[in-house]
Protein backbone atom coordinates (compact mmCIF):
# COMPACT_ATOMS: atom_id res chain seq x y z
CA UNK A 1 0.00 0.00 0.00
CA UNK A 2 1.10 3.45 -0.36
CA UNK A 3 2.70 5.71 1.96
CA UNK A 4 -0.08 7.99 2.20
CA UNK A 5 -2.50 4.81 3.55
CA UNK A 6 -1.30 4.72 7.20
CA UNK A 7 -1.61 8.23 7.62
CA UNK A 8 -5.55 8.28 6.77
CA UNK A 9 -5.95 5.23 8.72
CA UNK A 10 -4.62 7.26 11.86
CA UNK A 11 -6.64 9.92 11.41
CA UNK A 12 -9.71 7.69 10.39
CA UNK A 13 -9.05 5.77 13.51
CA UNK A 14 -9.51 9.08 15.99
CA UNK A 15 -12.88 9.73 13.93
CA UNK A 16 -14.15 6.18 15.12
CA UNK A 17 -13.02 7.10 18.76
CA UNK A 18 -14.69 10.46 18.89
CA UNK A 19 -17.91 8.69 17.27
CA UNK A 20 -18.42 5.96 19.66
CA UNK A 21 -16.90 7.64 22.45
CA UNK A 22 -19.76 10.59 21.98
CA UNK A 23 -22.14 8.24 21.54
CA UNK A 24 -24.58 9.99 24.30
CA UNK A 25 -24.07 13.23 22.34
CA UNK A 26 -24.78 11.88 19.18
CA UNK A 27 -27.99 10.05 19.98
CA UNK A 28 -29.33 13.51 20.29
CA UNK A 29 -28.41 14.86 17.30
CA UNK A 30 -28.66 11.47 15.23
CA UNK A 31 -32.41 11.71 14.48
CA UNK A 32 -32.34 14.24 11.44
CA UNK A 33 -29.56 12.81 10.31
CA UNK A 34 -32.11 10.14 9.70
CA UNK A 35 -34.72 9.70 6.79
CA UNK A 36 -37.50 6.89 6.99
CA UNK A 37 -39.13 5.86 4.23
CA UNK A 38 -42.85 5.72 4.40
CA UNK A 39 -44.71 2.09 5.64
CA UNK A 40 -47.62 0.48 5.29
CA UNK A 41 -49.94 -0.77 8.29
CA UNK A 42 -48.09 -3.34 10.39
CA UNK A 43 -50.77 -5.69 10.29
CA UNK A 44 -49.17 -7.79 13.44
CA UNK A 45 -46.05 -8.05 11.26
CA UNK A 46 -42.50 -8.22 13.08
CA UNK A 47 -40.64 -4.65 12.83
CA UNK A 48 -37.42 -4.49 11.36
CA UNK A 49 -35.60 -1.02 10.99
CA UNK A 50 -32.81 -1.08 7.83
CA UNK A 51 -29.56 1.02 7.13
CA UNK A 52 -28.29 2.36 4.67
CA UNK A 53 -26.46 5.40 3.71
CA UNK A 54 -28.00 5.67 0.22
CA UNK A 55 -31.29 7.94 0.05
CA UNK A 56 -31.71 7.02 -3.22
CA UNK A 57 -32.96 3.66 -4.99
CA UNK A 58 -29.62 2.88 -5.88
CA UNK A 59 -28.75 0.77 -9.55
CA UNK A 60 -26.82 -2.04 -8.08
CA UNK A 61 -28.12 -5.44 -7.13
CA UNK A 62 -28.41 -4.43 -3.26
CA UNK A 63 -31.36 -2.59 -4.32
CA UNK A 64 -32.91 -5.80 -3.35
CA UNK A 65 -33.18 -4.35 0.07
CA UNK A 66 -35.60 -1.97 -1.11
CA UNK A 67 -37.62 -3.17 -3.88
CA UNK A 68 -38.14 -6.68 -1.81
CA UNK A 69 -41.30 -4.18 -0.41
CA UNK A 70 -42.65 -3.54 -3.85
CA UNK A 71 -42.68 -7.53 -4.66
CA UNK A 72 -44.48 -8.35 -1.44
CA UNK A 73 -41.31 -10.41 -0.47
CA UNK A 74 -41.33 -8.51 2.88
CA UNK A 75 -45.02 -9.06 3.79
CA UNK A 76 -45.31 -12.57 2.87
CA UNK A 77 -42.73 -13.15 5.58
CA UNK A 78 -44.56 -11.32 8.05
CA UNK A 79 -41.99 -8.47 7.90
CA UNK A 80 -42.61 -4.57 8.21
CA UNK A 81 -39.51 -2.50 7.31
CA UNK A 82 -39.01 0.14 7.64
CA UNK A 83 -36.11 1.75 5.12
CA UNK A 84 -33.61 4.30 7.16
CA UNK A 85 -31.32 6.72 5.42
CA UNK A 86 -28.28 7.51 7.45
CA UNK A 87 -25.30 10.42 6.00
CA UNK A 88 -22.60 8.69 6.50
CA UNK A 89 -20.93 5.42 7.56
CA UNK A 90 -19.97 7.18 11.19
CA UNK A 91 -23.84 7.72 11.66
CA UNK A 92 -24.59 4.52 10.47
CA UNK A 93 -22.46 2.80 12.86
CA UNK A 94 -23.93 5.09 15.72
CA UNK A 95 -27.40 4.27 14.57
CA UNK A 96 -26.87 0.43 15.10
CA UNK A 97 -25.30 0.61 18.58
CA UNK A 98 -28.04 2.99 19.62
CA UNK A 99 -31.02 0.91 18.44
CA UNK A 100 -32.21 3.25 15.62
CA UNK A 101 -31.56 0.43 13.19
CA UNK A 102 -31.88 -3.15 13.44
CA UNK A 103 -29.34 -3.88 10.46
CA UNK A 104 -27.30 -2.13 8.55
CA UNK A 105 -26.16 -2.35 4.75
CA UNK A 106 -21.90 -1.33 5.77
CA UNK A 107 -18.64 -1.97 4.49
CA UNK A 108 -16.64 -5.12 5.33
CA UNK A 109 -13.71 -3.50 6.28
CA UNK A 110 -15.70 -1.52 8.71
CA UNK A 111 -17.35 -4.82 10.11
CA UNK A 112 -14.43 -6.43 10.53
CA UNK A 113 -11.95 -3.51 11.86
CA UNK A 114 -14.66 -2.29 14.75
CA UNK A 115 -14.96 -5.93 15.92
CA UNK A 116 -11.63 -6.78 15.93
CA UNK A 117 -10.61 -3.51 17.36
CA UNK A 118 -13.74 -4.10 20.14
CA UNK A 119 -14.61 -0.50 19.46
CA UNK A 120 -18.23 -1.95 18.48
CA UNK A 121 -19.14 -6.61 17.59
CA UNK A 122 -20.75 -7.08 14.49
CA UNK A 123 -21.73 -9.73 12.83
CA UNK A 124 -21.86 -10.00 9.12
CA UNK A 125 -25.40 -12.40 8.37
CA UNK A 126 -25.18 -11.95 4.57
CA UNK A 127 -24.80 -9.88 1.87
CA UNK A 128 -26.98 -8.05 -0.79
CA UNK A 129 -24.38 -7.20 -3.12
CA UNK A 130 -20.34 -8.32 -2.36
CA UNK A 131 -19.56 -6.55 -5.28
CA UNK A 132 -20.31 -3.53 -6.04
CA UNK A 133 -19.29 -2.52 -9.48
CA UNK A 134 -17.22 0.21 -9.04
CA UNK A 135 -15.47 1.92 -11.81
CA UNK A 136 -13.28 4.70 -12.22
CA UNK A 137 -15.10 7.51 -15.14
CA UNK A 138 -13.19 10.28 -16.14
CA UNK A 139 -13.03 13.04 -19.02
CA UNK A 140 -12.46 11.62 -22.24
CA UNK A 141 -9.59 13.37 -22.75
CA UNK A 142 -7.89 11.46 -19.89
CA UNK A 143 -5.88 8.97 -21.22
CA UNK A 144 -4.79 6.79 -17.72
CA UNK A 145 -4.86 6.25 -14.48
CA UNK A 146 -1.44 7.94 -14.54
CA UNK A 147 -2.51 11.40 -16.11
CA UNK A 148 -4.39 11.67 -12.98
CA UNK A 149 -1.65 13.13 -11.15
CA UNK A 150 -2.59 16.49 -10.10
CA UNK A 151 -5.97 16.33 -11.61
CA UNK A 152 -9.46 16.99 -9.62
CA UNK A 153 -10.88 13.55 -8.28
CA UNK A 154 -14.12 13.72 -6.24
CA UNK A 155 -14.70 11.25 -3.44
CA UNK A 156 -17.99 10.90 -1.39
CA UNK A 157 -15.98 12.15 1.48
CA UNK A 158 -12.75 10.80 3.28
CA UNK A 159 -12.60 7.13 4.39
CA UNK A 160 -15.96 6.16 2.18
CA UNK A 161 -16.08 3.41 0.41
CA UNK A 162 -15.23 4.45 -3.11
CA UNK A 163 -12.27 6.34 -1.55
CA UNK A 164 -10.53 3.53 0.25
CA UNK A 165 -11.39 1.06 -2.58
CA UNK A 166 -9.87 4.03 -5.20
CA UNK A 167 -7.00 3.95 -3.14
CA UNK A 168 -6.11 0.35 -3.39
CA UNK A 169 -6.34 0.62 -7.46
CA UNK A 170 -4.30 3.39 -7.19
CA UNK A 171 -1.50 1.85 -5.44
CA UNK A 172 -2.24 -1.67 -7.45
CA UNK A 173 -0.95 0.71 -10.21
CA UNK A 174 2.05 2.44 -8.63
CA UNK A 175 0.25 4.98 -7.14
CA UNK A 176 -1.49 6.55 -4.16
CA UNK A 177 -4.38 9.24 -3.46
CA UNK A 178 -1.93 11.64 -2.74
CA UNK A 179 -1.05 12.31 -5.98
CA UNK A 180 -4.29 13.31 -6.80
CA UNK A 181 -6.31 16.77 -5.94
CA UNK A 182 -9.29 15.27 -3.97
CA UNK A 183 -12.75 16.74 -3.59
CA UNK A 184 -15.03 15.61 -1.27
CA UNK A 185 -18.44 16.57 -2.43
CA UNK A 186 -20.75 13.68 -1.69
CA UNK A 187 -23.48 10.82 -3.36
CA UNK A 188 -22.49 8.95 -6.42
CA UNK A 189 -25.29 11.28 -8.63
CA UNK A 190 -23.64 14.64 -7.69
CA UNK A 191 -20.01 13.19 -8.08
CA UNK A 192 -21.35 12.24 -11.94
CA UNK A 193 -23.23 15.44 -12.40
CA UNK A 194 -19.86 17.53 -11.13
CA UNK A 195 -17.74 15.07 -13.94
CA UNK A 196 -20.18 15.69 -16.36
CA UNK A 197 -20.37 19.38 -15.59
CA UNK A 198 -16.33 19.13 -15.96
CA UNK A 199 -16.00 20.47 -12.28
CA UNK A 200 -13.87 17.50 -11.80
CA UNK A 201 -11.44 15.34 -14.14
CA UNK A 202 -12.40 12.12 -12.40
CA UNK A 203 -14.61 9.71 -9.55
CA UNK A 204 -15.45 6.43 -8.74
CA UNK A 205 -18.88 5.10 -8.79
CA UNK A 206 -21.07 1.84 -9.75
CA UNK A 207 -21.90 0.71 -13.09
CA UNK A 208 -25.56 1.96 -12.22
CA UNK A 209 -24.38 5.79 -12.05
CA UNK A 210 -22.70 5.30 -15.07
CA UNK A 211 -25.29 4.68 -17.43
CA UNK A 212 -27.19 7.90 -15.74
CA UNK A 213 -24.00 9.71 -17.60
CA UNK A 214 -22.78 7.02 -19.90
CA UNK A 215 -24.26 8.50 -23.23
CA UNK A 216 -22.22 11.65 -22.87
CA UNK A 217 -19.54 11.97 -25.35
CA UNK A 218 -16.80 14.04 -23.15
CA UNK A 219 -16.95 11.05 -20.61
CA UNK A 220 -15.48 7.68 -20.77
CA UNK A 221 -14.49 4.72 -18.34
CA UNK A 222 -10.64 5.29 -17.64
CA UNK A 223 -11.32 1.78 -15.16
CA UNK A 224 -13.71 -0.61 -16.01
CA UNK A 225 -15.83 -2.81 -13.36
CA UNK A 226 -13.37 -5.94 -13.80
CA UNK A 227 -10.06 -4.20 -13.86
CA UNK A 228 -11.53 -2.35 -10.56
CA UNK A 229 -12.70 -5.67 -8.70
CA UNK A 230 -9.45 -6.99 -9.62
CA UNK A 231 -7.53 -4.48 -7.76
CA UNK A 232 -9.96 -4.56 -5.09
CA UNK A 233 -11.10 -8.53 -4.84
CA UNK A 234 -12.81 -8.20 -1.66
CA UNK A 235 -16.47 -8.42 -0.66
CA UNK A 236 -17.11 -4.97 -0.36
CA UNK A 237 -20.35 -4.59 1.75
CA UNK A 238 -22.37 -6.86 4.12
CA UNK A 239 -25.58 -6.76 5.99
CA UNK A 240 -24.39 -6.75 9.44
CA UNK A 241 -26.43 -6.48 13.01
CA UNK A 242 -25.11 -6.05 16.65
CA UNK A 243 -24.64 -8.83 19.44
CA UNK A 244 -27.96 -7.45 20.92
CA UNK A 245 -29.99 -7.30 17.64
CA UNK A 246 -28.56 -11.12 17.10
CA UNK A 247 -29.58 -12.04 20.55
CA UNK A 248 -33.09 -10.59 20.82
CA UNK A 249 -34.52 -9.95 16.93
CA UNK A 250 -33.15 -13.77 15.76
CA UNK A 251 -37.19 -14.74 14.66
CA UNK A 252 -36.83 -11.24 12.80
CA UNK A 253 -33.73 -11.15 10.97
CA UNK A 254 -34.43 -15.22 9.79
CA UNK A 255 -37.69 -13.69 8.00
CA UNK A 256 -35.64 -10.65 6.44
CA UNK A 257 -32.84 -12.86 5.26
CA UNK A 258 -35.55 -15.19 3.30
CA UNK A 259 -37.07 -12.09 1.72
CA UNK A 260 -34.02 -11.02 0.56
CA UNK A 261 -32.87 -14.51 -0.79
CA UNK A 262 -36.35 -14.93 -2.10
CA UNK A 263 -36.72 -11.94 -3.42
CA UNK A 264 -32.75 -12.28 -5.37
CA UNK A 265 -34.30 -15.55 -6.70
CA UNK A 266 -37.14 -13.69 -8.41
CA UNK A 267 -35.25 -10.57 -10.25
CA UNK A 268 -32.51 -12.78 -11.44
CA UNK A 269 -35.25 -15.18 -13.27
CA UNK A 270 -37.49 -12.14 -14.32
CA UNK A 271 -35.93 -9.68 -16.06
CA UNK A 272 -39.56 -7.82 -16.82
CA UNK A 273 -39.63 -7.59 -12.78
CA UNK A 274 -36.58 -5.76 -12.64
CA UNK A 275 -37.79 -3.21 -15.58
CA UNK A 276 -41.22 -2.96 -14.52
CA UNK A 277 -39.79 -1.78 -10.85
CA UNK A 278 -37.44 0.04 -11.55
CA UNK A 279 -38.87 2.07 -14.18
CA UNK A 280 -41.51 3.52 -11.56
CA UNK A 281 -38.70 3.76 -8.78
CA UNK A 282 -36.26 5.34 -11.46
CA UNK A 283 -38.15 7.38 -14.04
CA UNK A 284 -34.88 9.32 -14.66
CA UNK A 285 -32.84 5.59 -16.29
CA UNK A 286 -33.55 5.13 -19.82
CA UNK A 287 -35.34 1.84 -20.10
CA UNK A 288 -32.14 0.12 -22.28
CA UNK A 289 -30.48 1.22 -19.48
CA UNK A 290 -32.43 -0.37 -16.92
CA UNK A 291 -31.86 -3.79 -19.48
CA UNK A 292 -28.44 -3.43 -19.94
CA UNK A 293 -28.02 -3.50 -15.88
CA UNK A 294 -30.00 -6.57 -15.34
CA UNK A 295 -27.91 -8.53 -18.52
CA UNK A 296 -24.66 -7.02 -16.49
CA UNK A 297 -26.33 -8.50 -12.84
CA UNK A 298 -28.40 -11.52 -13.42
CA UNK A 299 -25.44 -13.77 -11.81
CA UNK A 300 -24.73 -11.35 -8.80
CA UNK A 301 -28.04 -11.60 -6.92
CA UNK A 302 -28.21 -12.98 -3.53
CA UNK A 303 -29.63 -16.10 -4.21
CA UNK A 304 -27.96 -18.03 -1.74
CA UNK A 305 -27.27 -14.46 0.42
CA UNK A 306 -23.90 -14.61 -0.63
CA UNK A 307 -21.79 -15.38 2.39
CA UNK A 308 -19.50 -17.81 1.39
CA UNK A 309 -17.03 -18.20 3.96
CA UNK A 310 -14.02 -18.57 1.78
CA UNK A 311 -14.49 -15.35 0.03
CA UNK A 312 -14.75 -13.95 3.28
CA UNK A 313 -11.75 -15.07 4.65
CA UNK A 314 -10.20 -14.24 1.78
CA UNK A 315 -11.17 -10.89 2.07
CA UNK A 316 -9.76 -10.51 5.70
CA UNK A 317 -6.96 -11.96 4.76
CA UNK A 318 -6.40 -9.39 1.69
CA UNK A 319 -7.59 -6.35 4.30
CA UNK A 320 -4.74 -7.69 6.52
CA UNK A 321 -1.90 -7.56 4.00
CA UNK A 322 -2.64 -3.77 3.88
CA UNK A 323 -0.84 -0.96 5.67
CA UNK A 324 -4.33 -0.36 6.60
CA UNK A 325 -4.80 -3.20 9.01
CA UNK A 326 -1.49 -3.15 10.64
CA UNK A 327 -2.66 -2.58 14.11
CA UNK A 328 -6.08 -4.07 13.96
CA UNK A 329 -6.04 -7.62 16.02
CA UNK A 330 -6.55 -10.49 13.88
CA UNK A 331 -9.23 -12.33 14.29
CA UNK A 332 -11.16 -15.78 13.11
CA UNK A 333 -13.84 -15.18 10.53
CA UNK A 334 -16.27 -16.45 12.89
CA UNK A 335 -15.86 -13.57 15.22
CA UNK A 336 -17.17 -11.25 12.73
CA UNK A 337 -19.52 -13.76 10.57
CA UNK A 338 -22.88 -15.38 11.32
CA UNK A 339 -24.46 -18.46 8.96
CA UNK A 340 -27.15 -18.91 11.13
CA UNK A 341 -29.84 -17.30 9.48
CA UNK A 342 -28.99 -18.14 5.68
CA UNK A 343 -28.27 -21.71 6.50
CA UNK A 344 -31.95 -21.86 7.79
CA UNK A 345 -33.18 -20.49 5.10
CA UNK A 346 -31.20 -22.62 3.02
CA UNK A 347 -31.78 -25.37 4.59
CA UNK A 348 -35.78 -24.72 4.00
CA UNK A 349 -35.87 -23.56 0.24
CA UNK A 350 -33.18 -25.33 -1.29
CA UNK A 351 -29.46 -24.28 -2.73
CA UNK A 352 -29.76 -22.34 -5.67
CA UNK A 353 -27.19 -24.23 -8.33
CA UNK A 354 -26.45 -21.59 -11.07
CA UNK A 355 -24.50 -19.17 -9.23
CA UNK A 356 -23.62 -17.93 -5.61
CA UNK A 357 -22.15 -21.25 -4.37
CA UNK A 358 -22.64 -21.44 -0.68
CA UNK A 359 -19.07 -22.84 -0.04
CA UNK A 360 -20.41 -25.19 2.41
CA UNK A 361 -22.93 -27.90 2.92
CA UNK A 362 -26.25 -27.07 4.49
CA UNK A 363 -27.39 -29.70 6.39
Amino acid sequence: MGCGAPRRWGRRGRVWLVVLAGLPLLVGVLVPWIEPAAAGPAGGRLKLRFGSSSPEVVLVPNVVTRIAEDMGFYEREGLEVEQVAVTGTPALIVALRTGQVDIANVATEDTLRLTATKAIELRAIHSPDAKLYFLIASKREIGSLQDLRGKLFAIARPGSLDHTLTEMVLEAAGMSSGELRLLAIGAPAVRAQALLAGRVDATTFSVGTWMTVRHAPALKVLVDHDAFYAAAPIVQKVNAVTLATLREKPEHLRRFTAAIIKASRHLAENKQVWLDIMTKRRPDVRPQDLADLWELYKTSWAVNGLLNLGEYVKTADFLYQTDDFKQVPRIPVWDWVDVRFVDAVLKEIGVYSRFDNPGRTIR
